[in-house]
C-alpha cells in the first residue's frame, strides 16, 4: 500500500513538473510573439473612417487611394468601409459603427435623409468631426464639404450640351441617380435648365426633363434605361448622365439599340469603357471631378479641425472635361500606370 501511494505521488509530481514546463514554454513563446508584434506593428496618432456608400467602386477607390496617402503622411490610419460589401449594413449602420468605435474623424457622402443628418449631429456631439464629400448636407453639423457646388456642375453640363443643340428644337433628358441627395441633384438640374434657357440662341427651342434611375444596382439601371430606348416614342437628342454607372448603361443601350449618331451622351466620371467610348466619339463628353483632391482635402480638413478647432466649411475641387481630343491622355497617362487625373481643363 505504501509503495502504491509513493508511486502515485511520484506520477503526480512528474505530471505537475511537465505541465509547469509546458506552461513556462508557451509563456515564453507568447512573449516572443508579443515582442514581434510590437516591433512590426505601427502605432497611429489618429483613426479615420471613409464610408463608400454606393457601387461606384472606381470613384471611391480613387478617393480612398489619395486620402489614405494623405492620412499616412500625418501618421493617421484611414479605414475604408463599404456597405455594399455587407448587404445587411446600410450607410446609417456603418455611420453608427464608426461613432461607436470612437474614431477620430469620418468622411462620407450623405444621402440627404434625416437619419444620416441626425447621425452626423450625433458624431459632432461626441466630438467626432465629419467631412461630407460629393454631396453636401449643410443643415447637419458636418465640419466641411469637399466637392463642387451645384452651380459649377450645372454650368459644366450646360457647356457641353450647348455644343450639341439643334438649330430648331432639342429634346434633353437628364438621368439622375435616385440615391443621390435630392437637394444637391435638384439644384444641379435647376441651374442646368436655367443656364440652357439663358444661353440658347435665337430660334432654338429646348425641352429638358429629368428621369430618376437607381444606380445602386447595375441590373436596375440597365432595365430603366432599356425601357427609355425601347418604349420611348421620341428618344431624346441628348442624354445627360449624372452617375458613372448610369453613363455606362446608357452607352451600352446606345450600342444595343443602334442609336449611335441619333442620341448624344454627356456622362459623369470615367472608367476604361467610358474613356474608350469618348475617344471614339460615341460618348460626346464626360465630366470628372479631381478625386485626388477630394481625398487629400478631406483628410486635411479633419487634421486641421482636430489640431486647430476649425477648418474651411467648403473645399472646391478641380473639374475636368474629357472629350475625344483628350480622352487618350486619361486612357494612357504619360509617366503613370493608373488613371489619376492630371492637368486638364478646369472651369
Amino acid at each position: 500500500m505504501k509503495r502504491s501511494t509513493t508511486t502515485i505521488f511520484f506520477i503526480l509530481a512528474l505530471c505537475t513538473l511537465m505541465l509547469s514546463g509546458i506552461w513556462i514554454y508557451f509563456q515564453k513563446k507568447l512573449e516572443q510573439v508579443d515582442l514581434a508584434d510590437s516591433v512590426h506593428s505601427t502605432v497611429y496618432d489618429r483613426h479615420y473612417v471613409l464610408i463608400a456608400d454606393d457601387g461606384n467602386s472606381l470613384l471611391w477607390d480613387s478617393i480612398y487611394e489619395s486620402a489614405e496617402k494623405e492620412a499616412a503622411a500625418s501618421n493617421a490610419y484611414l479605414e475604408l468601409i463599404r456597405p455594399d460589401d455587407n448587404p445587411e449594413y446600410t450607410l446609417a449602420d456603418c455611420l453608427r459603427i464608426a461613432i461607436a468605435s470612437k474614431v477620430d474623424g469620418i468622411i462620407l457622402r450623405p444621402d440627404g435623409s434625416e437619419e444620416i443628418r441626425g447621425l452626423i449631429d450625433l458624431a459632432a456631439d461626441q466630438n467626432i468631426p465629419v467631412v461630407t464629400v460629393l454631396e453636401d448636407d449643410s443643415a447637419s453639423s458636418r465640419i466641411s464639404f469637399v466637392g463642387l457646388n451645384s452651380y459649377q456642375m450645372g454650368a459644366a453640363y450646360t457647356e457641353q450640351a450647348q455644343k450639341l443643340l439643334n438649330p430648331d428644337f432639342t429634346e434633353i433628358m437628364a438621368l439622375i441617380d435616385s440615391n443621390a441627395s435630392d437637394a444637391g441633384t435638384n439644384l444641379v438640374y435647376t441651374y442646368m435648365t436655367r443656364l440652357l434657357e439663358q444661353k440658347r440662341k435665337s430660334g432654338q427651342l429646348i425641352n429638358i426633363t429629368a428621369y430618376s434611375v437607381d444606380s445602386s444596382s447595375d441590373f436596375d439601371a440597365e432595365e430603366v434605361i432599356r425601357d427609355i430606348f425601347v418604349n420611348s416614342t421620341n428618344l431624346p437628342d441628348i442624354l445627360i448622365c449624372m452617375d458613372e454607372i448610369i453613363t455606362e448603361c446608357a452607352y451600352q443601350a446606345l450600342i444595343d439599340y443602334n442609336q449611335v449618331g441619333n442620341v448624344d451622351i454627356i456622362g459623369f466620371y470615367y472608367s476604361d469603357t467610358i474613356l474608350e467610348a469618348v475617344r471614339r466619339g460615341t460618348i460626346s463628353a464626360t465630366i470628372a471631378l479631381d478625386t485626388e483632391e477630394i481625398g487629400r482635402y478631406s483628410v486635411n480638413a479633419l487634421g486641421e479641425y482636430l489640431s486647430l478647432g476649425h477648418t474651411s466649411s467648403y473645399y472646391s475641387v478641380g473639374l475636368n472635361i474629357i472629350i475625344p481630343d483628350n480622352a487618350t491622355d486619361f486612357l494612357y497617362p504619360v509617366g503613370s500606370e493608373d488613371l489619376n487625373i492630371t492637368s486638364q481643363t478646369d472651369l
